[in-house]
């Protein structure tokens, strides 16, 4: 009886690669009894690479290139102080700020991006709230957040957020947009 090509195709391409142990240096063995080898379609759909074992290098992965376009982020490595700002001095967080920024990383980052950094996936809030940005008042702010905007995929938090907390969020990204307020974590206010 012949097996039918497809339940061959299926069988080889269903196998997950896992690393070989010293133990394990052939492939499995495959019950070919039922095939015809002298079926002249089988030298065109099985390659050669699967009857052979795979020594072949892993592909290394995909580094994208390095922008000349300075990032709002700090080099790799460099571990900055909480809330230091340009010339080293230490950046005073009202306690709102503070509890925006707490409430933004629990709410607002996964779509906005960690640090209130540009994210592909929804509003650049530095641009949004910047001087002049659509999102620059208040009342606005609050009232998108509020509402939502399902046409765009963003859900209402009218239900999750309280007011206050909804102006926090607003006081830690217009700081991050003015950047009075450097990415990172911030310390917690002392007073």
């Amino acid at each position: 009886m012949r097996l039918p090509i497809l339940a061959l195709l299926l069988l080889f391409s269903a196998r997950t690669p896992r690393e070989q142990t010293s133990d394990e240096s052939a492939p499995a063995p495959v019950d070919t009894s039922d095939i015809d080898s002298s079926d002249p379609a089988l030298d065109t759909l099985i390659p050669d690479t699967l009857t052979a074992p795979d020594t072949g290098v892993a592909t290394p992965p995909i580094t994208p290139p390095q922008s000349a376009a300075p990032q709002d982020t700090p080099p790799a490595g460099a571990q900055p102080s909480s809330n230091e700002g340009t010339a080293g001095q230490q950046i005073k967080l009202s306690q709102a700020e503070y509890e925006g920024w707490r409430q933004y990383s629990v709410n607002c980052a996964r779509c906005h991006g960690q640090d209130v950094l540009p994210n592909p996936v929804a509003a650049n809030l530095l641009i949004s709230l910047a001087p002049g940005g659509p999102m620059a008042s208040p009342g606005r702010f609050i009232q998108v957040v509020s509402e939502g905007r399902p046409e765009r995929g963003m859900p209402a938090f009218k239900s999750i957020l309280t007011q206050e907390q909804t102006q926090a969020i607003y006081a830690y990204v217009k700081g991050r947009a003015e950047k009075r307020i450097p990415p990172g974590r911030p310390a917690a206010p002392t007073s």
